[in-house]
């Protein structure tokens, strides 16, 4: 059986390793388009997916700020940085949609990138929920 503070240990590291991956998906391990693309003034700039990436990683890097602060805190504040990951979680999986920033129309190498993120954003937002809807005494001290 899991304990409350077992959970809260498992939750922390695993939303650091989401969040680790969520930083290295969009330019290693699946990357987004490299290609650039000309506007009508004759400027040369990158594709949304990019900057979809680049916010992405942004997200990724708060992901694993917040899980370590899990991993050390403590009764209410615990709860609520689960519902702060669940929130990130959500935003992970949004950014890559028309809703967010979006990637490209067609179907590019950033449409698997989406894919993984949708999918790291998911199990991301279960634990963050799962966390923040954990029972047990606000006063759990280590």
């Amino acid at each position: 059986m899991i304990t409350q503070t077992k959970g809260n240990k498992v939750a922390g590291i695993l939303g650091s390793i989401i969040g680790m991956f969520i930083i290295f998906t969009p330019f290693h391990l699946a990357p987004v388009c490299q290609k650039l693309i000309e506007l009508k003034s004759g400027n040369m700039t990158h594709m949304r997916c990019h900057y979809t990436g680049q916010a992405e990683i942004y997200f990724g890097i708060l992901i694993v700020i917040v899980s370590l602060m899990v991993l050390f805190s403590h009764g209410v504040a615990r709860r609520y940085l689960g519902f702060l990951l669940a929130v990130l979680g959500v935003m992970v999986i949004l950014m890559p949609t028309d809703w967010g920033i979006g990637v490209c129309m067609s179907p590019m190498e950033c449409h698997t990138t989406a894919k993984y993120l949708y999918g790291f954003g998911g199990v991301l937002t279960l634990v963050g929920l799962a966390l923040g809807l954990m029972k047990g005494p606000f006063s759990d001290k280590p």
